[in-house]
């Protein structure tokens, strides 16, 4: 009961940090259009309009859908009034998560556009992903379980794409220079997409088991026999 109790002041303490399904649209919408990328002819190249007004779409919509997510779990287990430091962890985050998505994006772009990107360049798209979770990870209490394996997941999926074993580009059977920066959009696209989708099943499962009301005992009281 005690460790029960303990794992629930942590997680208020940092409820306005655990995500939950907030970020599962965004996930679903990169796997997906990495899905559609990896279905077009290789020989076409990459339909920079088309591509990136359908990504760009997508993630409007993944946002939009993110307030809506936070409502639910308000009404569901309630809100947590910021405190002082809980505001100076959101400034920080608000900071760190900028240029990782500034970083992401103009490497997206880049790739999308057919610009000449290096294995090292998509190896470090990857590592960033895991840099990114470890750091959001120590800034929030490093109380949720689950952020470390999936920062060296996508710490090994860096490292396998450095080392030419990275398991996409050879569903792709693809040779020409144009097919490997689409195996490397296709990559960083794919494993943030998963990556989000994963953290969000687990920071839900995290909310609902914690937050979740405690069993009633309905076993039903002995009567007590006269003497």
């Amino acid at each position: 009961m005690n460790e029960h109790l303990r794992r629930i002041q942590a997680v208020t303490r940092y409820y306005e940090w655990v995500q939950g399904l907030r970020f599962l649209p965004l996930g679903v919408v990169m796997l997906g259009f990495a899905a559609w990328m990896a279905t077009l002819p290789s020989q076409a190249g990459l339909p920079h309009a088309v591509a990136l007004g359908v990504l760009g779409l997508g993630l409007v919509g993944a946002l939009v859908l993110y307030p809506v997510t936070g409502s639910y779990y308000r009404r569901r287990f309630g809100d947590v009034k910021p405190s002082q430091q809980m505001r100076q962890t959101r400034l920080r985050l608000v900071v760190l998560f900028g240029l990782g998505g500034l970083l992401v994006g103009l490497g997206l772009a880049m790739l999308a556009r057919g610009e000449p990107l290096d294995g090292m360049a998509v190896t470090a798209l990857l590592a960033l992903g895991g840099v990114t979770l470890l750091a959001y990870w120590a800034v929030t209490g490093r109380f949720a379980p689950h952020y470390p394996p999936v920062a060296v997941g996508m710490g090994m999926l860096a490292l396998a794409h450095h080392l030419g074993l990275n398991p996409l580009c050879g569903l792709l059977h693809t040779q020409a220079p144009s097919s490997v920066m689409k195996c490397g959009f296709i990559t960083v696209q794919a494993a943030w997409g998963l990556m989000l989708v994963v953290l969000s099943l687990l920071d839900h499962r995290l909310l609902v088991r914690t937050l979740r009301p405690a069993p009633v005992d309905e076993t039903p009281a002995r009567p007590e026999v006269a003497a």
